[in-house]
């Protein structure tokens, strides 16, 4: 039996424009159906328009997979999608000098739910809710032999759950992966590192800061493995102040560091949560000339929006305190319900609130291998302001 809903709001532009979500408030007709059952959806009047995966325990019921409602979200369509998503990305990068990168961005290359990281040669996978688990057997056999057509060597192939548990999917998966972003080395731990186990989306931003630090102070807080940190070092900053409240990130931004031939001993590292480095720092008087700042997302629902900006706003102020007139503060933030606008906003109250106006030089976001369509804001979730501090 074909499974229908149908609309109950005016949403037929969104979804035909590319918006892959339907909440459940939205949706007419609901029953008692599986988990990833295969949906045909049609517009308020009765017209099919687009085929979906119900999840009936999610706010999202429907993700969106195809604008042809005849088409099945079945094994063929998973591999076409998986095959073009690599395809776009070996196009566009160059492996020689970067070897780790997004395979698949979800609902960015029409896989809603479907993230695919490749690290050398480990690919994580992870499913954004139990409807696009489901597809979990064709993600894995498209992969592999997607992989093997295009030449990507792969050894294993890893499932990351949002909680951090995980299991093989294929091969036996190394603890640590030694990987190479525009030829700095790195090693990620994919079984425990956050996210998938490195923050691909930063790439390009990390390239960036590498180019602004030449003979600078800089303070990378919320520092992780040391990506900023070891970039900013490599441009020819002087002295590189790491900050993050896990022993094992700092020491793993150490590693970075010798990897990259730099002595990690001419620089600082501190296993401390960053606002009370901060209190400290100021307290001591110190300087930096760039100060980066890129928390944990302090917004994971629009109900804790207000918060979110109030905890950024906070963050920023400090930092800025650090900053002398002239320097670079490098603010992020990755909470997809705070837009660039509000994000820039804040910025100006840090500014104002500071006695020191901030003047916006750069505005990024995230890579290329994070796409995500024009009519879906939520997936442009990233956002990197470089600003000036003072006259």
């Amino acid at each position: 039996m074909n499974a229908r809903l149908k609309l109950s709001r005016p949403l037929e532009r969104a979804i035909s424009s590319g918006h892959p979500w339907v909440y459940g408030e939205a949706l007419e007709g609901a029953r008692n159906l599986a988990v990833g059952t295969d949906v045909e959806l049609s517009t308020r009047n009765g017209r099919p328009m687009a085929r979906g995966l119900y999840d009936p325990g999610s706010p999202i019921a429907l993700r969106i997979y195809t604008l042809d409602p005849r088409q099945r979200i079945d094994a063929a369509l998973v591999r076409q999608r998986i095959d073009a998503a690599l395809a776009l990305r070996l196009d566009l990068l160059d492996r020689s000098q970067t070897d780790a990168f997004r395979w698949c961005n979800g609902e960015g290359d029409r896989l809603p739910g479907v993230v695919v990281d490749v690290y050398a040669d480990v690919a994580v996978v992870r499913f954004d809710g139990d409807a696009a688990r489901t597809l979990e057997p064709h993600v894995t056999a498209a992969v592999r032999d997607v992989a093997a057509t295009r030449g990507l060597s792969l050894s294993s192939i890893y499932e990351r759950s949002r909680g951090g548990v995980g299991r093989a999917l294929h091969g036996r998966v190394p603890e640590d992966v030694p990987i190479r972003e525009h030829g700095v080395a790195l090693t990620v731990d994919v079984l425990r590192g956050q996210k998938t186990g490195f923050f691909l989306d930063q790439r390009e931003n990390r390239r960036r800061i590498r180019a602004l630090s030449s003979k600078k102070r800089v303070a990378n807080l919320f520092s992780y493995t040391g990506g900023f940190s070891v970039n900013a070092a490599l441009g020819g900053a002087t002295h590189v102040a790491s900050v993050d409240i896990a022993p094992a990130a700092i020491d793993a931004a150490r590693a970075h560091f010798s990897a990259n031939g730099i002595d990690p001993s001419t620089h600082e590292f501190a296993a401390m949560d960053a606002f009370e480095w901060l209190e400290r720092a100021k307290g001591e008087g110190r300087r930096y000339d760039l100060v980066i700042t890129d928390p944990p997302s302090f917004a994971p629902s629009e109900g804790a929006l207000e918060a979110a900006l109030s905890a950024y706003r906070e963050l920023n102020t400090e930092a800025v305190a650090l900053v002398p007139d002239g320097g670079l503060l490098g603010a992020a933030s990755c909470s997809s319900h705070v837009t660039m606008d509000a994000f820039l906003h804040m910025l100006g109250e840090v500014g104002r609130a500071a006695r020191r106006p901030l003047t916006t030089i750069e505005v990024l976001g995230q890579p290329l291998d994070h796409p995500s369509p024009p009519a879906f804001p939520e997936g442009r979730y990233l956002k990197f302001v470089l600003a000036r501090v003072g006259a």
